[in-house]
């Protein structure tokens, strides 16, 4: 940037928006920057009505568009058929069976982003008919966070988050082997129990839930509950009891519903890190040899359990940095449209 174009942007307001579409909704992170300061920042969520961001979202930059001297919008490009694949020219783009004139890609040093030139039409269409200035995908995601702690080796790395896994094997800085998995139940053309969960892992599924809601109607039992002894009868009359009690109910059910919803969560991620190993290991076209470590950014709330979880699965070492990715892609954008003003 210029001297003079800096001096001028002192003087001017910017509004950054970026937009991911997470559990069919549309959540939006923006900041306005003036000079080399953060002015105020805001956060927003969007319903999401058979496929198309609420218009809401158009009125937001509308009226956001009369505020700032500027408004850059970003968005993450959330559809099932994206690839990274070690390839930059046609005979390569072969390999994969991917006719290189039929789809859109960035080349990033000898690898490349991929999407057919019809995905990202349809994109547009599910954000109203906008057009972002800049559309992310969770590819160029993970690969901004890979280059901060670039590794030796050969790692595979996952960006995890609500609708999708996206992972990338690397040797060094040679990127060998792409794969996204799209999580969302309802994908269209994706058969997510059977293809997701092998048989074995779906068993151990349905038996956690089993386990877990027997014990749930032991609750029924209140001297299972815990003693009540303890508690001043003179000062708790029944209708307080029955408050309680139902509270207790409630927020058991409340803490199983999230934690079979998490096991499922992880047990889908473990899978598809296994799909992928196996992908990379058995085609040919990928010359795979052995992976030394597993390296997990986390959009979500994996923990220590999932960790040791993994490690036997895979036998692999596991890594897991926690991310905040609507931020991220937010500073992303800043960074991309402050270098090339």
């Amino acid at each position: 940037m210029s001297g003079l174009i800096s001096w001028i942007r002192g003087f001017l307001t910017t509004l950054y928006v970026s937009i991911v579409i997470k559990d069919n909704q549309c959540y939006l992170f923006s900041r306005a920057i003036k000079g080399d300061k953060i002015i105020n920042s805001n956060e927003a969520i969007f319903d999401i009505t058979n496929g198309v961001i609420d218009s809401k979202l158009t009125d937001y930059l509308k009226k956001r568009a009369k505020k700032y001297h500027s408004v850059y919008f970003a968005a993450m490009l959330n559809s099932s058929k994206q690839w990274a694949l070690p390839a930059v020219n046609a005979s390569e783009f072969e390999k994969f069976n991917i006719e290189y004139n039929l789809v859109d890609k960035i080349t990033i040093d000898d690898w490349s982003i991929v999407v057919p030139d019809s995905e990202l039409a349809n994109f547009e269409e599910s954000l109203g008919g906008l057009k972002p200035d800049l559309i992310y995908s969770p590819f160029a995601i993970l690969h901004s966070l890979i280059k901060e702690s670039p590794k030796d080796g050969k790692i595979l790395y996952l960006l995890n988050m609500d609708d999708s896994n996206t992972i990338m094997i690397f040797d060094g800085n040679k990127m060998k082997f792409g794969a996204y998995f799209d999580t969302r139940k309802e994908s269209d053309g994706f058969d997510y129990y059977d293809k997701v969960f092998s048989k074995e892992e779906s068993a151990d599924l349905d038996n956690i839930i089993e386990e877990e809601q027997d014990r749930l109607s032991q609750l029924d039992n209140l001297g299972d509950i815990g003693s009540f002894e303890d508690f001043d009868e003179q000062n708790l009359d029944k209708d307080d009891f029955e408050d309680i009690h139902q509270e207790d109910i409630d927020g058991v059910n409340k803490n199983l519903e999230d934690s079979v919803r998490d096991i499922g969560k992880e047990i889908t991620l473990i899978s598809n890190i296994k799909l992928a190993i196996n992908e990379y290991y058995q085609n040919e076209v990928y010359a795979g040899d052995f992976i030394e470590e597993v390296v997990i950014f986390d959009g979500l709330s994996l923990d220590n359990e999932f960790l040791i979880m993994a490690e036997n699965e895979l036998m692999i070492e596991s890594k897991v940095y926690k991310k905040d990715i609507d931020k991220l892609l937010n500073n992303m954008m800043i960074k991309e449209i402050c270098n090339e003003l």
